[in-house]
C-alpha cells in the first residue's frame, strides 16, 4: 500500500509550477497518465557564489511501463524545460544500494555524485526503504556539461566488468558470495589510486528479503568509504553493472577535475 504521507498536496504542485516548478507528465494514448517528474527552484553555492538550481524531488513511472525508459525521458524534458529557465545544475537523491537508479543518473543521465547524507530522511517505513538507514546520494546534474550534451541524442557505451578490472581502476572492496549467492565484503583495501571501484550489490533487495543483516552490513560498509572518498576529494562519475551470473555492480570514482559547462 502507498504511504500517503509522502503525497504532495495538489495545491503545492499547482503552485510551484505556476513559479518556477517543473511539473511533467508521460501518458498514454488514453491519456491514462503513467510516470510524472517534478521539480521546484532552489539555491545551490557555486564556487563561492549563489546560483539557482532545480531539485528534482520526486520521479515515478508504473512498473508495467518501465520498460519503455520513460524515466530517462522524462528527465531529459526537465532537463529541457529547466535549461529554457536559464538554469544550469538540477539536483536530487537516491539510495546509493540501488543499481539500477544508479545506472540511470551516472550513466545515462550523466549526472555526478560528490556528497553523501547519512539517514537523510530518518526512518522510512514503506516497502521499498524499511530496514535500512536512509542514506541518500545527493546527484549532480550540470545540464550543460559535455558528459551530459553527448547523451542527449545516444547512450554512451556501457562500461565493460572485465576491462574495468583489468584498467588501472582500483577495486575497493573484495566481494565473496555465500551457498545463497549472496554478495558480502571480506575485505576492505585503502584508496591508492586517482581512479577507484567501489562494489554495491547488484540486488540489495533480494539482500533485504535474505538476510537483513547483510543488507545493514552493505549500508555500513557502503557508508564508510563512500563518505571517506568524498572528503578525500573523489567523485563519483560512472557506474558499471555485469549482467551474467552472479550479477556485479560498482562506482567508478576519481579525482580528476570535470568540466561542469557554461
Amino acid at each position: 500500500m502507498p504511504d500517503w504521507r509522502d503525497a504532495v498536496p495538489a495545491n503545492l504542485l499547482i503552485t510551484a509550477h505556476k513559479n518556477g516548478g517543473i511539473l511533467l507528465g508521460a501518458f498514454t494514448p488514453a491519456n491514462q497518465m503513467i510516470g510524472f517528474a517534478f521539480s521546484f527552484l532552489g539555491t545551490a553555492d557555486d564556487t563561492g557564489k549563489k546560483i539557482l538550481k532545480h531539485c528534482s524531488h520526486m520521479l515515478a513511472v508504473l512498473p508495467e511501463y518501465q520498460r519503455l525508459k520513460l524515466g530517462e525521458r522524462l528527465k531529459f524534458a526537465q532537463r529541457q524545460a529547466a535549461v529554457a529557465q536559464g538554469v544550469r545544475l538540477m539536483t536530487w537523491t537516491f539510495d546509493p544500494l540501488l543499481a539500477l537508479n544508479a545506472n540511470l543518473n551516472l550513466v545515462r543521465l550523466g549526472a555526478i555524485v560528490r556528497h553523501y547524507i547519512v539517514n537523510a530522511y530518518g526512518e522510512m517505513s514503506d516497502a521499498l526503504n524499511a530496514g535500512l538507514p536512509s542514506d541518500r546520494f545527493e546527484v549532480e546534474w550540470w545540464m550543460n556539461a559535455p558528459r551530459v550534451l553527448e547523451r542527449l541524442d545516444a547512450a554512451p557505451p556501457r562500461n565493460n566488468w572485465d576491462t574495468v578490472m583489468q584498467s588501472n581502476t582500483q577495486p575497493l572492496f573484495d566481494i565473496a558470495f555465500d551457498a545463497r549467492g549472496l554478495a558480502r565484503v571480506e575485505r576492505v583495501h585503502a584508496p591508492q589510486s586517482e581512479r577507484v571501484m567501489v562494489e554495491i550489490p547488484a540486488n540489495i533487495n533480494s539482500i533485504k528479503a535474505a538476510d537483513a543483516g547483510l543488507a545493514v552490513d552493505w549500508r555500513m560498509r557502503a557508508r564508510e568509504m563512500l563518505l571517506k572518498l568524498f572528503g578525500a576529494g573523489y567523485i563519483a562519475v560512472d557506474f558499471v553493472f555485469a549482467r551474467r551470473e552472479p550479477a556485479r555492480a560498482a562506482y567508478l570514482l576519481t579525482r580528476q577535475p570535470l568540466d561542469r559547462g557554461a
